[in-house]
This record gives structure tokens, C-alpha cells and sequence, in this order.
């Protein structure tokens, strides 16, 4: 099988860095894992959003809902067929904020129903409670973009006027050999809502399928596209 991602762009694949292609090269009969550990250097949110939504985010790993800086962060990826047979890529993401730790799960799919599509569906969430379209492109320094429309969910699409829109980019690091990324979410009417970007280093290891861990498979498996 194919890695979700080198499935999204195609022969775009072989423009990204050769660190970043390692990162999302990981498919399923590859029998390993990715584990990272590294710094969030800053992490913020609007003080337009109000504190429920950010508690209930916090709480089903939809997003961190906390602030801070140099926030410690792991990493794990997984890669895996999926119940209805479509290439798997699981990120584990938890953060170590002072007195609440807290986690962000997401687990992008390659569409079964679209062949040739250039973009993922992620369901997002400890109970995928949210699920978006995600279209993959590389950056003039071979980094990769990921860029999510309005969200689905619980099965309920949301106009993009009311929804935020995710803006990411990962990419290597020459100067200090490392793992970088960037996370931005931007309402269109209330404007940047949360802001993160950080550092990594990996590591990959053997993982059978029988090691992965329950998180990394999404509670609902939604497969309308």
C-alpha cells in the first residue's frame, strides 16, 4: 500500500525534503512506527473563543485548548488499513501543559470512494467526533501544506462562513536538524483563532498491527467523501 499522503500528491511526493517524505512516506506494510518528542514553543488562542468551547476541545482532543510556551509535546504516528480498507496514517499528539496535560488525536484516511483525489480525510478527535477534507501540496523549501475546509460533524457539514479553516506546514530544519511545524486555524469572520508552532525530533521502530494502539483507530467511521 501507499502512504496516504504520497497517494495525495502524487508525483508532488518527490519535491518534498527527504526528511519530510520519511515523515509521511510511513505506510502500512511498512510495519513500523514514528515516535517524536520536542518543544511547542508557543501555543495561543483568541479571547474571542469562549471558555466551554475551549474546555469541550480540550476534552475530546479535538485541539489543545490551553496557552503557553515552550510546551513539551510528543509525537506518534501509526500507519494501518482501516476497517473498510482504506490506507491509514494515526497522530497522537499529547502536551505536557503545567497541572493539565492534554491531547490532540487525528487520523487522515485515503479516500476509497474518490481514486486519484489529491486530498485525505482526517477524523479528528479521541471520538472522531469531527471529520474534514484536507489537500496536501510541498512549499518552495520541500516542506508539506496541509489546508482543512469546514469541518463535518457528528456527521453535520458547517457552512464555511461559521467554520475555521486549518493551515499547516511541517518541514526540516537544515540549520538545527530538526522537525518543524506550524499550525494556524482561521475563522473568516473572527480571524486567527488558534496559532501554534514548535519542534521535533523522531525516531522510527518495528510495530506490528497488533501493537497499535487503540487510539490511533477514529470511534466512527464515517465513508461518505
Amino acid at each position: 500500500m501507499t502512504s496516504v499522503v504520497r497517494t495525495a500528491l502524487g508525483s508532488e511526493f518527490e519535491k518534498l525534503h527527504p526528511k519530510v517524505q520519511w515523515r509521511f512516506g510511513l505506510a502500512s506494510g511498512d510495519h513500523r512506527c514514528q515516535l517524536g518528542v520536542g518543544v511547542m514553543e508557543e501555543m495561543r488562542h483568541s479571547k474571542l473563543i469562549p471558555p466551554p468551547v475551549l474546555w469541550l476541545g480540550g476534552k475530546r482532543g479535538l485541539f489543545p485548548g490551553g496557552r503557553g510556551v515552550d510546551v513539551p509535546f510528543t509525537i506518534e504516528n501509526y500507519a494501518y488499513v482501516d476497517a473498510v480498507g482504506r490506507e491509514t496514517m494515526a497522530f497522537i499528539r499529547r502536551f505536557a501543559f503545567v497541572g493539565s496535560p492534554q491531547g490532540m488525536n487525528s487520523v487522515m484516511v485515503t479516500p476509497a470512494r474518490t481514486p486519484g483525489a489529491d486530498f485525505a480525510l482526517d477524523y479528528l478527535g479521541f471520538s472522531s467526533d469531527m471529520i474534514v477534507r484536507t489537500t496536501c501540496s510541498v512549499d518552495s523549501a520541500g516542506g508539506l501544506v496541509l489546508e482543512s475546509g469546514a469541518p463535518r460533524v457528528l456527521g453535520i457539514s458547517i457552512p464555511q462562513l461559521a467554520s475555521a479553516l486549518t493551515s499547516a506546514r511541517e518541514w526540516w530544519d537544515e540549520d538545527e536538524q530538526k522537525h518543524r511545524v506550524q499550525i494556524d486555524v482561521k475563522s473568516p469572520v473572527l480571524g486567527t483563532l488558534f496559532h501554534y508552532h514548535g519542534w521535533f525530533t523522531a525516531e522510527e521502530r518495528e510495530c506490528a498491527p497488533a501493537d497499535i494502539p487503540a487510539g490511533a483507530h477514529p470511534s466512527k467511521l464515517v465513508e461518505r467523501e
